[in-house]
């Protein structure tokens, strides 16, 4: 199975509010049970247990802030007062100080292949926002994949374009199959490949003139796509 997904249907879906506001209050939830557990183990011989509690904490805040980030610029599209910040950015050293940045390399670290760059890889690109297709990518993969199994993240220079390609194992056997064209996009609503958040990264792709495509077959096996051009026609 393999869609290139449609960005326009990001601003045609009323379903993103809702599954935002249900990952908001699924990260509230896990964040008190933390805390309830830390109360529990406060005083006891439970050597590591509270250490665990409070780093799963942080976590949680992470995603949190990341996912507040989400909820602000998808009000700034949808109000039309987005204004995207384009810039001439080397993109190799963009992305290996985002991998180094708190609070993300902890968890973005072990899960990222850089590959060197084959020449120049500068990008025109605003860099706000191709942080947060990346981490919609990661916490998306993250979400979905198989418990035994860390999601990859491979960055990568090709002639033309950087691309992107996330890799992971469902944690779940997709419901049916689906066809794919230039006109058709046919998906059941419980279809992992048709949820709204993907939608939006290929809005966030489509802002830099980029592609946004998913390949799933039926043993699970997930590859997520993105290339963004160095430069958009027009430029120079």
């Amino acid at each position: 199975m393999k869609t290139s997904v449609t960005a326009n249907k990001f601003l045609d879906n009323n379903r993103l509010a809702d599954d935002i506001f249900h990952e908001l209050k699924s990260i509230i939830s896990s964040i008190l049970s933390s805390v309830e557990l830390i109360a529990l183990y406060d005083g006891k011989a439970v050597p590591g247990k509270i250490t665990r509690q409070a780093e799963a904490i942080k976590s949680q805040v992470i995603e949190l802030d990341f996912q507040l980030q989400n909820v602000r610029i998808i009000q700034l599209i949808l109000s039309q007062s987005f204004v995207l910040k384009r810039k001439m950015t080397n993109v190799h050293f963009f992305l290996t100080q985002f991998i180094r940045e708190e609070p993300y390399t902890k968890l973005l670290s072990p899960a990222v292949e850089l590959q060197q760059n084959k020449g120049t890889a500068d990008a025109f690109i605003d860099e706000f926002v191709i942080r947060q297709l990346i981490l919609n990518l990661f916490f998306w993969m993250n979400r979905h994949s198989s418990t035994y199994q860390l999601p990859r993240l491979i960055f990568s220079f090709e002639e033309g374009y950087f691309e992107i390609r996330g890799h992971f194992f469902a944690n779940y056997i997709f419901s049916s199959p689906f066809k794919s064209s230039a006109h058709e996009h046919r998906v059941t609503d419980s279809e992992l490949l048709n949820q709204p958040i993907c939608y939006l990264m290929s809005y966030l792709a489509a802002l830099h003139d980029g592609n946004f495509e998913i390949t799933a077959a039926q043993e699970k096996n997930v590859v997520v796509v993105v290339r963004i051009p160095y430069k958009p026609n027009g430029v120079r």
